[in-house]
């Protein structure tokens, strides 16, 4: 796609953005979205297209999730988002899916090795990086969690429910440096530098966040080029990317 081209082309304008971040202690989600509730809001709204919630920074689904290792809040009744799919389709809207990307706090719960790694002195026990939010609920763009959560629960989103797109959150704006064995190698292979900085005053410290920057958009481009081989025309978009808060020439 042109990356000037128009979200779902030029007739689309105003979307409705469902930004709910289902939590483990959820009750009712999906009581409060039958056929009966949804499409007069949405013939009222008259919305070109809507953006729902999937899975937000806590980690937790609002559907009943098959992917290995996904959190599905232990007291949940129904399916919200297969009822948002069926409302939408009923009025010929697209529908998105609201998913948080690098932040997930259950799976990194899970997978601890999955996380964003903060520096450490030898033989430190405690981080002598500083991070913005707790980086236990971060996963490192290089970990497994693209190829052995993210992507499959893409793909089960676009074959189960047929959605349209996909709008990234909790991405570029939840990156930070990481100092995980996966980042060290990769740094050295690229830089020929043993160590990555740990201090902003480092020389090497532009060259360290421009090495930050780049992993982050090779996990974007993956994940985005795995949505599109597998369904043509489902749409990605990563929060904040190749936006004002992302400078520099649009890839």
């Amino acid at each position: 796609m042109n990356i000037h081209s128009k979200w779902h082309g030029k007739k689309y304008y105003f979307g409705l953005h469902y930004d709910l971040h289902a939590q483990k202690t959820d009750t009712v989600l999906g009581t409060r979205c039958s056929r009966g509730e949804l499409v007069p809001m949405l013939k009222k709204m008259r919305p070109d297209f809507v953006q729902t919630d999937c899975k937000g920074h806590a980690g937790y689904t609002s559907w009943f999730s098959k992917t290995k290792d996904a959190s599905v809040p232990p007291k949940m009744k129904k399916d919200a988002l297969k009822q948002w799919r069926a409302a939408t389709k009923e009025l010929g809207m697209p529908l998105h899916c609201h998913y948080s990307g690098i932040w997930d706090k259950a799976l990194g719960a899970k997978h601890p090795d999955w996380c964003i790694q903060p520096y450490r002195q030898p033989d430190a026990k405690e981080a002598g990086q500083s991070f913005a939010g707790n980086p236990k609920e971060k996963l490192c763009p290089r970990s497994p969690y693209l190829d052995k959560y993210m992507i499959p629960q893409m793909k089960e989103l676009i074959d189960r429910y047929n959605v349209d797109g996909f709008w990234i959150d909790g991405d570029l704006w939840a990156v930070e440096p990481c100092y995980c064995e996966r980042c060290r190698k990769a740094w050295t292979e690229q830089t020929g530098h043993a160590e990555p900085p740990h201090d902003e005053t480092h020389d090497l410290w532009p060259a360290w966040w421009h090495f930050t920057l780049e992993s982050f958009n090779e996990y974007v481009t993956k994940y985005t080029d795995a949505v599109h081989a597998h369904k043509a025309g489902v749409l990605v978009c990563s929060n904040w990317l190749q936006t004002f808060a992302n400078p520099g020439e649009p890839k």
